[in-house]
Parts: structure tokens; sequence; C-alpha cells
């Protein structure tokens, strides 16, 4: 691991743990890897795998007296086994007849066992194995078998999913392996010491522990001498330390908080900019740097940036003249020439002192969301016009029928004035109300810019007849009351969009309930605002429905966008209205809509 952590330039802490404890910990995301996981297709469900650093078999250990009776795997039925638990030959053992199993936790009990004469065998590592015979002096009283059992590829396992840790470490064992640097590696720590090094080693310990006691010995010496003269110092030397170790902190202090400043600033979604009091810049985050498409380097070294100045210059009129702060857009081209859409705010910023050391510009780039807001507004506008369509060839229906009756009386009837009356009376009717719901249609589904105007209460649900076709087949009573003694001031086509969509919603919530009623209407709260109300007698929707139907993508039906309420909101908003809700399960729903009214 210290090699891998080497290649690639990072530091890893390691936690020692049991392999249950450690692959649950893994699971919940508190550790980031194991090392020294076995591969199994079991586990390949729950982790990633490094590619294999090391393959290794569980050896048979048994006393040197049982050495004619046991050769292989074969020769261990009627005999009592012990082994570790998390060992992949386990499930062999299961699957044995006539085999009494022992399993513990850990390799050192299962050799106690083995050594404590509670077991016959112990299934394990050798290498392990052979460590701890030696060092209870028993090597020569048990052996190892050199029987294959069950290869296990030893690698290292990190959580589900993480890719960029998983590559990290297979880049590193890839070349470890081309290097043939792993096999050194393995061999330091899994291969056994030779009896000559055990001994020049034992004597070398031996030998350091003896220069260690005369060391200690002298500095004991040195220790209470030195004592001595720090009597005659120790009060001045105990202020200095005080001193010191004050400045020390406080000095840590300072370097703690620039660390854990610079790594919000460069952590978080916002770009980040100061100047100080004559608008010359002091420091700036990353994000700021992508957002204006300036290197770092640039806008520290350029204090007064004729881009960033351009961009930015009504923003600074603004600071110089009203002293004020606030939430601004701007528009800005990048290195492709494509236009940013970029909302900001300015900030004054003082010291502890209360006193102006400068300003904070924070920006984020809106570019994206503006995008999508617009694709947003023509999905939605183009669902509600499929709405309309089977109300529009309702409407549209009525009139042809007219027109083509008259049409195929004609030719036996053209002689009858009677008959020509008729026609001239009708005819121009029809062809005059086709060309209405054409009119509005059209108008309806044209995108154009707002358009405050003033708009009369019939006008607003003339729409609202294409809904007619559904609601009489689905058997919905339909009711309205009008107040005509005023005027909104409004934008027609998106009040008439937001009606629409509401009437459709209060459609979808009675279609199953057993009243089928919605009613619209339409009043005079005062003389600055008028009143919209929808209501039915669907469903309705518990509280957590409410707290979120304004949100985008929020919705509780099947087939349902969830952008319809969001972008009915906006529009209110948009015509400086607001809107309502009141719901209750199983009580129906009411949505109140308040808009301006022209005042002359």
């Amino acid at each position: 691991m210290e090699e891998i952590a080497k290649y690639n330039d990072v530091d890893f802490k390691y936690i020692p743990m049991r392999m249950e404890e450690a692959e649950k910990a893994l699971s919940n995301g508190t550790i980031d890897a194991i090392v020294g996981s076995t591969y199994n297709t079991e586990k390949d469900n729950q982790f990633d795998f490094t590619q294999s650093y090391f393959t290794m078999s569980q050896s048979i250990i048994i006393p040197s007296k049982r050495k004619q009776d046991i050769h292989t795997l074969t020769d261990l039925r009627d005999s009592h086994v012990v082994l570790d638990h998390n060992t992949p030959v386990i499930s062999t053992f299961l699957n044995m007849r006539n085999t009494n199993l022992t399993t513990v936790s850990n390799q050192y009990s299962g050799i106690l066992t083995l050594l404590n004469n509670r077991a016959d065998v112990f299934i394990g590592n050798k290498w392990t194995a052979d460590f701890y015979l030696k060092k209870f002096r028993q090597e020569k009283n048990y052996i190892i078998l050199d029987e294959v059992i069950e290869p296990a590829d030893y690698t290292i396992a990190v959580k589900k999913g993480n890719q960029s840790l998983l590559f990290m470490m297979d880049n590193a064992l890839t070349e470890l392996k081309a290097n043939r640097n792993i096999n050194g590696i393995i061999d330091k720590w899994v291969m056994p010491q030779s009896n000559q090094k055990i001994a020049r080693l034992e004597q070398f310990i031996f030998w350091l522990i003896i220069i260690l006691t005369a060391v200690a010995l002298i500095l004991l010496i040195i220790y209470i001498w030195n004592q001595k003269l720090k009597k005659s110092v120790h009060n001045q030397t105990l202020k200095l330390h005080l001193l010191n170790k004050d400045l020390e902190k406080q000095r840590q202090n300072i370097a703690n908080a620039e660390a854990f400043k610079d790594q919000i600033l460069n952590n978080i979604n916002n770009g980040i900019i100061t100047f100080d009091l004559d608008f010359m810049i002091t420091s700036c985050n990353a994000k700021a740097s992508d957002i204006l498409n300036i290197s770092k380097e640039m806008i520290l070294n350029l204090t007064n940036h004729s881009q960033l100045m351009k961009n930015f210059e009504a923003l600074h009129q603004e600071q110089n003249e009203n002293k004020c702060t606030g939430s601004f857009r701007i528009l800005v081209l990048n290195e492709e020439n494509e236009q940013k859409v970029i909302s900001y705010s300015f900030h004054k910023m003082f010291n502890t002192e209360d006193i102006q050391t400068g300003y904070l510009l924070s920006m984020n780039d809106e570019t994206e969301k503006k995008t999508l807001e617009k694709k947003l507004v023509t999905q939605e506008k183009l669902h509600a016009l499929g709405q309309l369509v089977a109300g529009v060839a309702h409407e549209i229906r009525n009139p042809l029928t007219s027109i083509k009756t008259f049409i195929d009386l004609l030719p036996s009837k053209y002689d009858n004035p009677q008959f020509r009356q008729v026609l001239m009376e009708h005819l121009p009717t029809e062809v005059n109300r086709l060309n209405g719901i054409v009119t509005d249609l059209i108008e309806y589904a044209r995108p154009r810019p707002p358009n405050i105007t003033n708009c009369h209460a019939h006008e607003l649900i003339s729409l609202l007849a294409f809904h007619k076709v559904t609601m009489d087949k689905k058997q919905i009573n339909f009711e309205q009351m009008i107040e005509e003694d005023f005027i909104f001031y409004i934008d027609l086509q998106q009040i008439q969009q937001v009606l629409l969509n509401l009437v459709l919603n209060s459609i979808h919530a009675v279609e199953e309930t057993k009243e089928k009623t919605i009613k619209i209407t339409i009043d005079k709260v005062n003389e600055k605002t008028g009143r919209i109300a929808i209501s039915d007698t669907g469903k309705g929707m518990k509280q957590e429905e409410l707290n979120h139907i304004f949100e985008p993508f929020f919705t509780n039906k099947e087939k349902g966008v969830g952008l319809g309420l969001t972008l009915s909101y906006r529009l209110i908003k948009e015509n400086n209205g607001d809107i309502h809700v009141k719901s209750y399960p199983n009580s129906g729903t009411t949505f109140t809509i308040l808009l301006p009214i022209y005042i002359e």
C-alpha cells in the first residue's frame, strides 16, 4: 500500500479491523478500501476488486505422529478440523460428510486449538502457521503439508462504483508488476526468515538493549544535573515557553483558518472575487476563473483587467453612486463567442472594527439553467396544446357540419328564396365561428414576449371551451361565476395557459370521485386586485404534497411531467400576481390566483 501511495502521491490511513467489520464499514462508506480481501463471486456483487497481487492456497497442519495417516484433503474424514471462518475453503468442508468442523475468528485461535489437542487438524495460511509454531517452539511436533487447497486471489476491495479509486490502485499494481517490484514486497512480508537471520536479529536486539540501557543511565545522570541548573532560570524559561507556545498556537490557528478559507472558496459552486477600496482585485477562487474564462493568474496579476471591468462596469457605477448591494444579471461572451448568463451580487466587506476594507463579488453561471428553463417552457406549452386538440376538433366539427349541410342542399334548393335567406344568415356565422377558433388557437400557441394589456374576465375563460368535450365525456359538472365590472392588467395568453393547466389538473383530480364538479369564480378583491378561484371536488392532496407542488418535476400522476404548476407559478409571478392553494385529502382542492386590476 505504501508503494501504491507513493506511486499516486497520496496518503493512506490504516485502520485494523476484522474482515466482517471492514466489509460492513466499506458498504456504509466509513472506509474507502479493504487490503487483503479475497475475491469471490458473492463479494463481487457487493464490491469492486482490483487485479490480484498475490495468490495463496490454504495448507493442512497436522501433528507429526499422524504424518502417515493424512496426505490429502480426502484423508480428513472422521477428523476434528479447525479453521478460520473467513477462509474460502470452508464451503468445501461443509460439503464433506463425517467431518467434525470447528470455526474460529482468526488463525491464532486456530493454532492454539490445535496445540491444546482440541482438534486433529488445522487448515490455514502456511506462513502464519510456521510463525506461530516457531514462536511456541512446536515446529518439530507438527508438520505443514504441501497440499494445495482452494487457491484464493488476494486483492484490494473498494466500494461498488468507486471507479476513480479502483483505477488508481490498478494502475499502480500494473506498474509494480511490470517492474517486478511486487515480488520483492511479497517475499519481504510473507516468506519465513532463515534461522541465521533470526539469530543475528536476536543478537542485535540484545546489544541494542545494553546500549540503550547505558544511554538511559547517562541521560538520567545528565537529567539530574540539568534539573539543578534549571531551578535558577525556571521562572524565566517558563514565561518564555508559554509565550512561544501561545505564539505558535496563534500561528497555527491563522494557518488553519487560511487553509479552511481556501478549501471553502475553492470548493463552493459560486465564484468569489474580492476588491480593495480602489476596486483593485485582491483574490479570487477557481470557480470565478472558470465562470469568466480567465485564468486565476491573469485575474490576480492584471488588477485592471479590461474585460472583467467591462462586464461589471454597470455594477461598479451602481456601487459608487448609491452605495448599495443587490443581485444583477449580465451577458458575457466566452472564447467560442457564446453568451453566458451570470447572476451576481456585490457586497461591502468590513473588518472586526466595522471599518470597510473592500468589496466582495459573488457570481454564479446560470447559462445551463436558463437554457433548460426555455426548453421546459416550450415543452409544457406543447403538452398543454396537445390537450386542446380534442376540444378544438369538437369545436370545429360543429360549424363544419352546418356548412356541409348547406352545401349538400345547395343544388336542390338554390332556387328557393327562403333557403337562400337562411343560407345568408347562418353560413357567415359558422365561417366566423371557425375563424375565431383558429385565431384563438394560433394566438395561444404563437411564442412571443410577455405583453401586459387590458383583459376582460370573459376573455380569460374563452379557451376553456376546448376542455368542454373532455368534461362532458367524463360527466363532469362545470360551473362558473364571473363579475364583469372590472378589467385585469395582465398578459392574456400567459394567464390563459395557467387556467388551462389548472382546469386540466382538476379534470384529472375528479375522474375517480363520486361527485364530479369543477367551479371557476372570477371576482374583485379590492380596487387593485382581482381574484380567480378554481375549485374541484377531487381526491385532494396531503400536506406533504402541498409543500412540493410548485417544485419542478414533482408530480403524482403516472404520466405527468411535473412542470405544469412550476410554469404556472412563474407566469403568474411575471404578471405581478400570486397563487395560493388549499387542499385536504378526499375534500377537493382550491387554487386562488390574485392578479392586478387595470387602474385608469
